[in-house]
């Protein structure tokens, strides 16, 4: 009885053992994200998603603003205005 429980033990060790190996096998295609681009694309997506920001007095009604800072009426910091446009 205590072989087979030992036999059992040594069995899931070897098991999990082999899984963590497996699993962070080849280190070279997990240490960087980089991606390769052609020229002019390196940035694209970041001119896409421009972050648009607020006042959330709402001191100049629904005006926003292309950089973050402080509400030129009132000196409240500006706001990031979600994705969906909504306030």
């Amino acid at each position: 009885m205590k072989k087979s429980i030992l036999t059992v033990g040594i069995a899931m060790l070897f098991i999990v053992g082999s899984a963590t190996f497996i699993g962070c096998g080849n280190s070279e295609n997990h240490e960087s994200d980089s991606h390769e681009h052609a020229e002019g694309e390196e940035h694209a997506h970041e001119e896409i998603a421009e972050t648009t920001y607020y006042c959330p007095m709402k001191c100049e009604g629904e005006k926003t603003y292309a950089e973050e800072g402080s509400c030129p009426e009132c000196g409240m910091d500006l706001v990031v205005l979600d994705e969906e446009g909504e306030h």
